[in-house]
């Protein structure tokens, strides 16, 4: 039986062999080779949130082994593809988080991606672009790619800490359609922006970090992700709004409070995109049909477009040695804050054992 890592009482990780999942009519049996981390992943089992029962984990690529009878795309079996699974939820329903060696994955939700894209640099990319592409264009209105904006001058947009994973693809995204990009990040991460597409990037513990984005946005800035979306990240944006219709976009929720009220706040959540209601952090989120309708588009629009032309490069790679094995060497570097414009990935083939990490569930 396949192996996979099972949250349990106490927040506690365990790796256990599970029965093979059930392919569905649309859906896609996937053995899984690489998973790559999220904080949700980390945050989902040490705050207590994530289901006993439940599989940890939502990024993954892999190979296609069934192919459901109205799957739609014309999968076949052996083909490479990636996607992301809601991590930590409803293990009653038959959810497998990515952290598994088989999914399941209706097939409208995953995508191919280049042979120039390695299958752990794959892993990357589901979640995070899926964040950033649902706050750009799905709720900030702005137009997916290949179309560019068309007013003159280009509209300007922040993204706040761009070396994050959303950031880093908000970045891409923003560039794609003719935005004048800026972001704050540590100083030796600017360079590394720049190449992604920034214009400008400011140091984010400047203490005249406010001031600049206003100069350089000439007192005009309309449009901002906030790839952080805490308290005091979530004021220094707002502050920079300036320009007529304000919009901002949060990637946690309860910070609505810390928002002034003229500026409209954009909140999004990748939960939202799987079609079925997703209780995650406490909080049950309703399925949202127009969600999952432009995820499926973003995911086309990825395969087809954005990765074959270059115009999304998936984040950095870092490899944790141990497959499912290295899992508590990964959380305990994510919880410390030892990661830096990077991106943990797993290979699944490294997974050797049965066992149970030492989780200090104090933390």
């Amino acid at each position: 039986m396949p192996l996979a890592l099972v949250v349990r009482q106490l927040k506690r990780l365990v790796l256990e062999e599970l029965p093979f999942p059930q392919c569905g009519l649309k859906d896609l049996l996937i053995k899984v080779t690489h998973v790559a981390q999220n904080p949700t992943d980390w945050k989902s089992v040490y705050f207590g949130a994530a289901m006993p029962g439940s599989i940890v984990g939502c990024d993954f690529s892999g190979v296609v082994v069934e192919v459901g009878k109205e799957a739609i795309g014309n999968y076949k079996k052996g083909e490479q593809v990636a996607g992301c699974v809601p991590g930590g939820v409803h293990a009653e329903m038959g959810l497998r988080g990515a952290y598994s060696e088989y999914v399941i994955q209706e097939a409208s939700l995953v995508f191919h991606y280049p042979s120039k894209i390695s299958p752990d640099e794959a892993a990357t990319i589901p979640l995070a672009s899926i964040t950033a592409a649902l706050g750009l264009f799905h709720e900030m209105g702005l137009p997916l790619p290949p179309t560019t904006t068309t007013t003159t001058p280009k509209p300007s947009i922040l993204v706040w800490s761009g070396s994050t994973s959303v950031g880093q693809y908000a970045i891409q995204l923003a560039k794609a359609i003719g935005c004048f990009v800026i972001t704050t990040a540590s100083p030796a991460r600017h360079d590394y922006l720049k190449e992604l597409g920034a214009n400008v990037c400011f140091d984010y513990k400047d203490s005249n970090v406010v001031s600049q984005i206003k100069q350089v946005t000439n007192d005009n800035l309309s449009y901002a992700i906030d790839c952080i979306s805490e308290k005091e990240s979530i004021k220094q944006v707002c502050a920079t709004l300036t320009g007529q219709n304000p919009q901002v976009v949060t990637i946690l929720p309860r910070i609505s409070s810390e928002i002034p009220s003229h500026i409209k706040e954009r909140s999004v959540l990748m939960y939202t995109i799987f079609g079925h209601e997703i209780n995650a952090f406490r909080k049950v989120y309703k399925a949202r049909p127009e969600d999952k309708r432009f995820a499926e588009k973003f995911y086309k629009l990825l395969s087809d477009y954005l990765l074959p032309n270059d115009l999304l490069k998936p984040n950095k790679v870092t490899k944790i040695s141990g497959g499912l094995n290295g899992v508590e060497n990964g959380f305990k570097r994510m919880m410390e804050n030892k990661v830096a414009c990077e991106k943990f990935v797993y290979t699944m083939a490294e997974t050797t054992k049965l066992y149970e990490p030492k989780i200090n569930s104090n933390l």
